[in-house]
């Protein structure tokens, strides 16, 4: 019988409830992001054609839930990170379920996958306004030069809605020998210590990087607060306090539907 989208959905859902179960357990920070928050608020669950989930967490309790998931783990559910699975390409780690394999045709590559969930850092930002547009600078250099080095197999070559800037950098990487020129290993480094400069519980202002929209969400601590609660299909989530500033910065018009190819952006599905 063939895998339908749905069954994606309910497995990532099971990886989601053990996240929650070792945050609850260990008192760990997390927020619902994009379209796991636009889930909650709009749908009461995954976007119907959504194949993922993305949770953030301020970095001290990222850095705290890095260094006990391993052990909180069943056997069949795994962490990678680029700092301790060799050849991981990624700065964001995941969490997985082994027996559930997808496969991933959005870049040069297609590669399969264990069924995962994103779990995004969170750093602060500089109250500042020229030091934070200088601090963002830095980070974007910092992300092509990591996305150039891995760029067969990490850049969604299918994505049409790119701001003029990223066509041209993409152009250029199908040109040039960029893999060659940039060293996965040393610029996943440099961006890992460019993105905690700023101290998350000292800074004014927030940010999920490496998110899809990078400095589309950076915002005032204000709007997330201590968070609130999101009903997400049989469970309950947390995620920013002003769901309707922050939707509302990353989507626009939230409510309304996004154009096809914008749904499913990974282009995955489950292997057969």
């Amino acid at each position: 019988m063939q895998k339908s989208l749905r069954d994606l959905q309910l497995v990532e859902l099971e990886i989601l409830k053990e996240f929650l179960r070792i945050c609850n357990k260990y008192h760990l920070r997390y927020y619902a992001l994009g379209g796991t928050l636009l889930g909650a608020v709009r749908h009461k669950g995954f976007i119907p054609w959504d194949d993922d989930v993305d949770v953030g967490m301020p970095r001290t309790d990222f850095i705290r839930f890095e260094e006990i998931v391993q052990k909180e783990l069943p056997e069949f559910m795994h962490y990678y990170s680029y700092k301790t699975v060799p050849d991981y390409p990624y700065y964001v780690p995941r969490m997985t379920d082994g027996r559930v394999k997808v496969v991933d045709d959005s870049a040069a590559v297609s590669s399969e996958k264990e069924a995962w969930i994103d779990i995004f850092p969170l750093d602060g930002m500089p109250g500042g306004k020229y030091r934070r547009k200088l601090h963002c600078f830095r980070l974007l250099c910092a992300r092509v030069r990591m996305n150039y080095s891995k760029f067969s197999t990490n850049i969604n070559l299918k994505k049409e809605d790119r701001p003029f800037y990223e066509r041209v950098l993409i152009g250029a990487g199908r040109i040039l020998p960029v893999e060659k020129l940039f060293k996965t290993s040393r610029e996943l480094r440099r961006l890992d210590k460019l993105m905690q400069k700023y101290p998350y519980d000292s800074s004014p202002y927030l940010v999920n990087f490496m998110g899809i929209h990078k400095l589309k969400e950076m915002f005032h601590k204000k709007y997330y607060g201590k968070g609130a609660w999101y009903d997400f299909e049989d469970i309950r989530l947390r995620g920013p306090k002003d769901y309707d500033h922050v939707l509302r910065q990353m989507y626009g018009e939230y409510w309304n539907p996004p154009d096809k190819q914008e749904m499913n952006h990974h282009n995955t599905r489950i292997k057969e």
